[in-house]
């Protein structure tokens, strides 16, 4: 089983980046989420965020915020997003 603090760390070694776009009640955001679970069904998205062990709170990286006209109001490495909050995701081709 997995020490708790080991969901809390993303690094390229033990996780696979998707890149995404959340859509929550007030903001897009768009950028990588890291696939921390590798026991997840074919590594699938939603069996992630779906997950039990996903904590509350996770990190989108290279991440950008927008209102819903388009405006980015925030560019930051990490943005911490609280999967409560989700109201829809989609999975993009990475780069």
């Amino acid at each position: 089983m997995s020490d708790i603090n080991d969901v809390n760390k993303v690094s390229a070694d033990n996780s696979d980046k998707v890149l995404v776009i959340l859509f929550t009640t007030k903001f897009k955001v768009q950028g990588h989420i890291h696939l921390l679970f590798k026991d997840s069904y074919r590594g699938r998205l939603s069996d992630h965020l779906n997950s039990d062990r996903m904590p509350s709170f996770f990190p989108v990286t290279e991440a950008s915020m927008y209102d819903f006209d388009g405006q980015e109001i925030l560019n930051n490495e990490t943005i911490m997003v609280n999967r409560n909050h989700i109201e829809a995701v989609i999975e993009l081709e990475n780069e």
